[in-house]
């Protein structure tokens, strides 16, 4: 009877529930129009659900790791792989979660994800909602799993080892990199390339119009117009722009024969990477997290 009751949960969502995830989404939705903040919530949210490990997935919940709202502690926040990301929680979602305290970490993180894409010009993502918040007892060392730009070893070889503890194949891995169509890298954040937030390219310093309504300026984008998602990650790679970045991780996904077939297909056609890009994204969104109800509630 209870399972029923679940999938009825699921279904229809408690209305308060419900009402919550919505008022945070709208929250969020206005947010990102006014200060063009899209990538850091898409960076947020990846790196809270990309520490899973589907090896450890027999351990106790949630010492997998995964989208269950640990990137707030201080061992996963204050870590190198998530320098910059203290302000999307403090200063972005804080306020937020206020206003809907009822809502999980987790969620929030994940919601203001897919909205960020949504809100960025993406796909509307089949979003599941009900994350219960959890931080694991066996602490993992940084960089907890994530990825990394691979100047120094195999690109796909580390790529695929990244992914593939997910549950996920080659296609996952070219359609979630097309989430760099969003974002810069900063010399004062990941350290990966010499532009630091006091300074940019002709296309992220203080003054350029495509830094649209962000309140940072500076680091060096994969794309041009880095503040909306499309696929022009796919499609201007190979134009190597000299004011773009595509490391290894990237450009590899031009020559893998895994990854090849994908990325050519999204480079030509944007509605074949948005559909794959909502499955992928969903995928991650989901790692690791227990929800309650069990079948979680959608809006």
């Amino acid at each position: 009877m209870s399972g029923c009751f679940d999938c009825f949960c699921g279904i229809f969502g408690g209305s308060k529930q419900k009402q919550d995830l919505l008022k945070a989404k709208g929250l969020v939705e206005k947010l990102v129009k006014e200060i063009s903040c899209a990538p850091i919530l898409v960076r947020l949210a990846w790196h809270d659900s990309g520490t899973y490990d589907m090896a450890n997935a027999n351990k106790p919940w949630p010492n997998a790791g995964g989208a269950i709202g640990s990137i707030r502690t201080d061992h996963e926040i204050n870590a190198g792989p998530n320098a910059g990301l203290k302000k999307a929680l403090t200063s972005y979602l804080e306020p937020i979660k206020k206003e809907v305290p009822e809502v999980s970490w987790a969620d929030l993180i994940q919601l203001a994800s897919a909205t960020a894409i949504e809100t960025a010009g993406g796909p509307k993502i089949p979003m599941k909602y009900g994350r219960v918040d959890g931080i694991p007892t066996e602490l993992a060392p940084a960089p907890f799993g994530l990825p990394g730009v691979c100047f120094d070893e195999d690109p796909a070889k580390h790529l695929r080892y990244v992914f593939y503890k997910y549950g996920m194949d080659d296609k996952d891995i070219v359609a979630l990199s097309g989430a760099h169509t969003l974002g810069r890298a900063f010399a004062d954040r990941s350290g990966t390339v010499k532009e630091s937030s006091a300074d940019g390219t002709a296309y992220t310093k203080r003054g350029c119009p495509f830094l649209a309504n962000s309140k940072t300026a500076g680091g060096r984008s994969w794309t041009k117009e880095w503040t909306k998602f499309d696929n022009s990650y796919f499609a201007d790679m190979s134009k190597f722009d000299p004011e773009c970045i595509a490391f290894p991780t990237d450009k590899i996904l031009m020559s893998d024969p895994g990854f090849k077939p994908h990325f050519d297909l999204f480079c030509k056609d944007q509605a074949a990477f948005f559909e794959a890009y909502k499955v992928s994204h969903k995928k991650l969104s989901e790692l690791g997290s227990k929800f309650e109800p069990a079948a979680g509630i959608t809006i």
